[in-house]
């Protein structure tokens, strides 16, 4: 009866350190796990931040091209040539959502003659840019017209 519980002392002494071992490997594991849950965190907010300002870079150039579309459509009048390039007004930063954003828009135009018909062809062009920090995300956005006269 001794010999078998000097055996048993033997067996629980030899285990002891193995404790610590798994121990400090469940650490790790679980510290290694932490880790790549932060940086799927940073990575997914700054996709959405790149989204946000991405649509807020294209309302821009929208913005743009509407007022392409005003000096060249005007209201209770024929259709403008349209040779020129427009900036964003120093009131558009003032607009809530578009503080550090801005539009340079451009258009062309010009007379197409087909057969006996005569067409005016317009091209907009317009690129928003909005920025935070160190990064600037820039949306363009185009738009072809013709108008038989």
């Amino acid at each position: 009866m001794c010999h078998k519980l000097n055996t048993h002392k033997q067996a629980r002494h030899k285990q002891a350190g193995s404790m610590i071992v798994m121990a400090l490997f469940a650490i790790i594991v679980l510290a290694l796990l932490a880790g790549v849950l932060v940086n799927m965190l940073s990575a997914s907010s700054n996709t959405v931040l790149y989204e946000v300002y991405g649509v807020r870079a294209k309302n821009a150039a929208n913005a743009g091209i509407q007022e392409l579309g005003l000096v060249s459509f005007p209201l209770n009048s024929a259709p403008q040539l349209c040779n020129q390039v427009l900036s964003s007004p120093l009131s558009f930063a003032s607009i809530n959502g578009f503080e550090n954003c801005q539009f340079t828009a451009r258009c062309s135009s010009s007379d197409i003659n087909y057969g006996s018909e005569t067409h005016r062809y317009f091209k907009f062009t317009s690129t928003g840019t909005c920025g935070f920090g160190d990064v600037i995300v820039s949306r363009t956005v185009s738009v072809d017209a013709m108008q038989g006269m």
